[in-house]
């Protein structure tokens, strides 16, 4: 490998990326929060955003151990859940395959 001159590198930007989302993170988390968003409006009507946040951790908590164990490697969402609230929580599970606390549910859904 030839060694290269230090002018080279004399006008260049050091990229520290340390301590930050990308981009492709942050477009996961948008998404995400907006399936949550959608199933506090459409499920959890004239609820708090305690309240909802409360059933929407619940719901989730308990699909995500149930039959999203059997559907995670579906490429797209099932039939079955077409209209109802497993529908939404497929898709919040499918963007990111976490379970999200009930004080960030709470937080998304403050951002209406």
């Amino acid at each position: 490998m030839r060694p290269h001159r230090a002018t080279a590198f004399a006008h260049a930007v050091p990229v520290d990326g340390r301590g930050r989302r990308t981009p492709l993170t942050l477009l996961h988390l948008s998404v995400r929060d907006h399936f949550l968003r959608a199933a506090a409006d459409i499920y959890c009507t004239g609820m708090s955003d305690r309240a909802a946040a409360a059933v929407l951790r619940t719901k989730l908590a308990r699909y995500r151990e149930g039959a999203w164990r059997r559907e995670a490697s579906e490429p797209s969402m099932p039939p079955r859940l077409a209209g109802r609230l497993d529908g939404l929580l497929w898709c919040v599970l499918k963007v990111r395959d976490r379970l999200v606390s009930e004080r960030l549910i709470r937080a998304v859904l403050a951002q209406r």
